[in-house]
């Protein structure tokens, strides 16, 4: 038998991307514990992370600096560092500080974040969003060339529309499709508003948190529409999966959030849903 002209290719899996989540050091002496769905005051390691991605087959993750602790993202840091082929950080400044530039340059050129987090929905810092005194620092992140994440809600995207115009160049990464509320039944109308934004070529959605806004359980029907309509608008190569560990342990769990997507519009083509699920993130985090 001949078998120098016969090769057995193993065929190469899609890369998957968690590109939303948290890991932290605990703090038992932490003033508010309810500061986050998990509490500070528990321990959310990476290793534990690692253990899930193994499960279910993800192969990179984006660790986006949580509400705890702060602006001190040595944790995050540190864990891309010691693995950036499998982890990235995303960092958390004082933007509404002179010193938030200084901040922003030390996180990305002395520890490697690749990313910056805004967080307009926290009370202390909305007054800072799309605030003249804040734009020093979207220069600094346009000369760095790192992401800017939004954690936003319908009411900031007027501002949002304005900063788009004003640094069009600087990749922005909308978290949780805005934050829609269909508890009032205007989820649908401000999905509208965020998708009115599609024309600027610079803007992402994270299709994630589902569970937050949802008024169904798993796998939150009443969020399809929303979702085709981000299809329609954004085109599958501007929209980005993340889980929201470790927070949707509480909900519907990993697994079902890592194939929520897969499962609930199988319509997608197979490039559609590798964009979706790692191409999009990895080429803005791992570019």
């Amino acid at each position: 038998m001949n078998e120098s002209n016969h090769h057995i290719v193993s065929p190469v899996r899609p890369v998957v991307v968690d590109a939303h989540l948290h890991v932290w050091k605990s703090d038992p002496s932490f003033p508010d514990p309810s500061v986050t769905p998990m509490s500070p005051t528990s321990d959310i390691r990476v290793e534990l992370l690692d253990q899930y991605m193994d499960e279910h087959r993800v192969d990179r993750a984006v660790l986006v600096q949580p509400l705890y602790p702060g602006e001190d993202n040595s944790y995050v840091a540190h864990c891309a560092t010691r693995q950036p082929e499998r982890f990235c950080a995303v960092c958390v400044v004082d933007s509404g500080a002179p010193k938030g530039v200084d901040q922003l340059s030390y996180w990305v050129t002395e520890k490697g974040c690749r990313g910056l987090r805004l967080r307009p929905v926290v009370e202390s810092e909305t007054p800072h969003f799309n605030h003249p005194a804040t734009f020093a620092m979207w220069e600094k992140v346009e000369s760095l060339g790192v992401v800017v994440s939004i954690l936003m809600n319908p009411s900031h995207l007027t501002d949002l529309e304005q900063l788009l115009q004003r640094f069009t160049t600087v990749p922005v990464l909308v978290d949780h499709m805005g934050l829609p509320n269909l508890e009032d039944g205007t989820g649908t109308a401000s999905i509208k508003a965020l998708c009115a934004l599609a024309e600027y070529r610079n803007l992402h959605v994270k299709v994630s948190g589902h569970y937050s806004f949802s008024q169904q359980s798993y796998p939150y029907q009443d969020c399809d529409e929303m979702f085709r309509q981000l299809v329609e608008h954004f085109g599958p190569n501007r929209l980005i999966w993340g889980s929201d560990f470790p927070h949707v342990l509480l909900h519907c769990g990993y697994r079902r959030a890592r194939y929520q997507i897969e499962r609930s519009y199988p319509s997608l083509s197979s490039e559609d849903m590798d964009a979706i699920m790692g191409n999009n993130a990895l080429s803005l985090y791992w570019p």
